[in-house]
């Protein structure tokens, strides 16, 4: 679970709090997972390889291996299998259309929202990612009722606004009065970067399994 729920008090000392989404509000790889079942399910349907599990493996111990932001992962699990590269555009295609079913908003987690929206503070949620993906995975987590706003920064629509770049924080100051503030993250270099660009404090946090 996230160590969100160690902090609850500490949070409520605050106006509003910044939450990353992907790692901090839910662990991620219930998203990975799902989306790599899907792709293998399609390899196979298309005969394209013959055993789902083995693609799963290979995509996910690469990840883990690399990291989330290696750019390289679907090419080189495709190399590794023997599959031509050329199908690497449908596999991200149906990364994109992932429906999210294992996506769960933990109760720790709810019951930190829950808390803080007693007390009254204002929420926001600033993540970096795909707009249609991003907001599929708020839907399903349920999140849009304790936040004020969601700002989605895309790459393709926001590439020099993406955090750790303050323009965001910039935005929000502008339209609300938010008073003291925290950013809550999992990624020092991104999420903790982006607070201190921003000149507020920053909470370091992060999923490790249920």
């Amino acid at each position: 679970m996230s160590r969100i729920y160690q902090h609850k008090e500490l949070l409520s000392n605050y106006d509003s709090i910044v939450f990353d989404l992907d790692g901090t509000l839910y662990n991620s790889e219930q998203f990975y997972l799902g989306s790599f079942e899907d792709m293998a399910q399609w390899l196979t349907h298309k005969g394209l390889h013959k055993n789902e599990k083995v693609w799963i493996d290979c995509v996910m111990g690469l990840k883990a291996a690399r990291g989330n932001d290696y750019n390289k992962l679907i090419d080189d699990s495709l190399s590794l299998l023997a599959i031509d590269l050329k199908f690497k555009k449908e596999l991200l295609q149906i990364y994109k259309d992932h429906d999210c079913r294992y996506l769960i908003l933990h109760h720790n987690e709810s019951e930190v929202l829950e808390y803080l929206k007693s007390c009254n503070k204002t929420m926001f949620i600033i993540t970096n990612g795909t707009k249609s993906v991003q907001k599929r995975k708020v839907t399903k987590l349920g999140l849009d009722p304790y936040m004020e706003e969601i700002v989605i920064l895309d790459a393709k629509k926001n590439k020099d606004q993406l955090k750790p770049d303050n323009e965001a924080f910039y935005m929000l100051s502008e339209k609300y009065n938010l008073g003291e503030t925290i950013m809550v993250g999992d990624r020092f270099d991104v999420d903790g970067v982006f607070a201190q660009n921003s000149g507020i404090d920053f909470l370091g946090v992060g999923f490790h399994g249920d």
